[in-house]
């Protein structure tokens, strides 16, 4: 299989757009992923892929604390921030702690506080899976999306007379 090809296609699939925050012993972790997903309803469990190569994937022990923020369509900024290697992401970014210490992104479309519950290998990502202990919903946002290589916003049905 074509890489490039397989890339494009997989490019086809619209997606929302994560941070995922978590913390080592001396540093707050944040990165961008789309690769999330829900897992399970009973016990409620959610996955996110994190490629192996990435730093940040030191903080993803078993029964460590992490967030997914899920974000919204203003967030664009928060989006790149997280996705570009730098020695301090959160320069600059509003957050609060949750009480493990975790950094939680002020103004997401959905949070969701857990904790790791396995680790699994996939190819070249590490496959993330998060007991969900807590969420938080802003009903009144929209989500930001990943579709064809870009970022896009929800279009605003036509109106119809």
């Amino acid at each position: 299989m074509d890489s490039k090809k397989f890339r494009e296609t997989l490019g086809q699939f619209a997606t929302g757009v994560t941070v995922i925050t978590s913390k080592t012993e001396d540093k707050l972790i944040g990165l961008t992923a789309n690769a999330f997903s829900s897992l399970s309803l009973d016990p409620p469990l959610i996955l996110i892929c994190i490629d192996k190569t990435a730093s940040s994937m030191r903080a993803f022990k078993h029964n460590r604390p992490f967030v997914v923020n899920i974000l919204q369509q203003n967030q664009e900024n928060d989006c790149w921030r997280f996705a570009k290697k730098s020695e301090d992401k959160f320069k600059d970014c509003s957050y609060d702690l949750t009480e493990d210490g975790v950094p939680i992104l002020k103004n997401n479309l959905a949070t969701l506080q857990c904790h790791v519950n396995s680790i699994l290998e996939g190819g070249d990502h590490y496959i993330v899976t998060g007991l969900v202990k807590d969420t938080v919903i802003d009903e009144q946002a929209e989500p930001l999306l990943f579709f064809r290589g870009k970022l896009n916003r929800m279009k605003e049905p036509e109106k119809t007379m």
